[in-house]
């Protein structure tokens, strides 16, 4: 039986249904901008022979919303690329431990990258730095970084409670059996 705790009801609550919807939706629209730029490139340059100059800095932008977003969709889907080859020859319990310390090491590294990605953004708004053609500010697209990396600290914070838990739950049912 499933025990229920405090990070399996935030993942079943309202909150999380929420941030992944905002999250796809900016998948989503960030995918359909890109398709429609590039689409829109192909165009002028064949079929009209001219260039849109400029459109690299919007697909620049555009692809690091979609990529740095997605990057936290997948982590709270638990869909991220990871190599798992251990699993298969570790016992429950002693894998219900690794995730927890694999778990405590990923949010180390993410608070570092947190870190280092609010000094880019901070340092981006200070200097005011800004693309060539269109002048869009460098900042924007790093804010991408800077909330793709404080939301996975947000994922990996409840699946390493939930990973203790189930850690718990185990070593619970080791002793009474």
């Amino acid at each position: 039986m499933k025990e229920v705790t405090f990070a399996n009801r935030l993942m079943e609550s309202g909150f999380w249904k929420v941030l992944l919807k905002i999250q796809g939706t900016i998948m989503f629209v960030t995918a359909a901008i890109m398709l429609a730029m590039l689409g829109a490139v192909v165009l002028a340059r064949y079929a009209f022979h001219v260039d849109l100059y400029g459109y690299d800095e919007i697909i620049l932008v555009d692809s690091f919303w979609m990529y740095f977003i997605g990057a936290s969709y997948a982590m709270c889907k638990e869909e991220h690329i990871k190599a798992d080859i251990l699993a298969s020859m570790m016992s429950k319990k002693m894998l219900a431990f690794t995730k927890i310390i694999a778990g405590v090491l990923q949010m180390a590294v993410n608070f570092v990258f947190i870190v280092l990605a609010y000094n880019m953004v901070s340092v981006s708004i200070e200097t005011w730095t800004v693309s060539s053609l269109w002048n869009i500010p460098y900042f924007i697209p790093q804010i991408s970084i800077l909330l793709s990396f404080i939301v996975i600290g947000f994922y990996l914070t409840v699946f390493t409670i939930r990973d203790y838990n189930n850690f718990v739950s185990l070593k619970r049912e080791g002793q009474t059996s």
